[in-house]
C-alpha cells in the first residue's frame, strides 16, 4: 500500500509481481477498505510516520486504521525519526529543518512520548525504544474504537 503509485510500481519491479498478492494505492488516513481489516499478521511503518503532515496526534488515525487491517494477535512495527527533545548533530539539525520547511517531514514537535501516548491509545501491547533521534515501536491487541 502506498499513496503514490510510483512507489508501487518500483516496489513490484524489485519484488517480482509473482509473489505480491495484492497492491492498493490508498491514503494511510482514510479508513482500509473493508476487505483489508482483519487481513493481516502484520504492518509495517518504517520511517513513515515523520513524513506524514501534521502532528502526532493527527498521525493517530494512520496508526489506527493500520490496527483495523491486524488479524488478532497481529504486530504494527516500525521506526521514525524524532524531532523533540532528540540529540541531532549540526548536519541532521539543518537537514530536519530543509525537510520540515519544504514538507517533507513533518517531525518538528514528534517526540518518543506523543508516539508511546498515541500507540497506547490505540494497542493495549506496546513496546518502545529509542535509539538516537530514533524511535523503534511495536504494538499488538489493538483497542476497539
Amino acid at each position: 500500500m502506498d499513496l503514490n503509485p510510483d512507489s508501487l510500481k518500483i516496489a513490484a519491479s524489485r519484488v517480482g509481481n509473482t509473489k505480491i498478492r495484492a497492491t492498493l494505492q490508498h491514503d494511510v488516513f482514510d479508513t482500509f477498505p473493508a476487505d483489508w481489516h482483519g487481513r493481516f499478521d502484520s504492518v509495517s511503518m518504517y520511517y513513515l510516520l515523520h513524513c506524514l503532515p501534521g502532528e502526532m496526534t493527527t498521525k493517530a488515525k494512520a496508526i489506527k486504521n493500520a490496527g483495523m487491517a491486524l488479524k488478532p494477535g497481529g504486530t504494527l512495527f516500525g521506526a521514525t525519526i524524532l524531532g523533540k527533545e532528540v540529540p541531532h548533530n549540526a548536519f541532521g539539525k539543518k537537514l530536519m529543518a530543509v525537510y520540515n520547511k519544504k514538507g517533507i517531514f513533518s517531525n518538528t514537535n514528534d517526540s518518543a512520548d506523543t508516539l508511546r501516548s498515541v500507540l497506547d491509545e490505540h494497542f493495549a501491547k506496546v513496546t518502545l525504544e529509542q535509539h538516537g533521534a530514533v524511535a523503534l515501536f511495536s504494538a499488538t491487541t489493538p483497542r476497539s474504537s
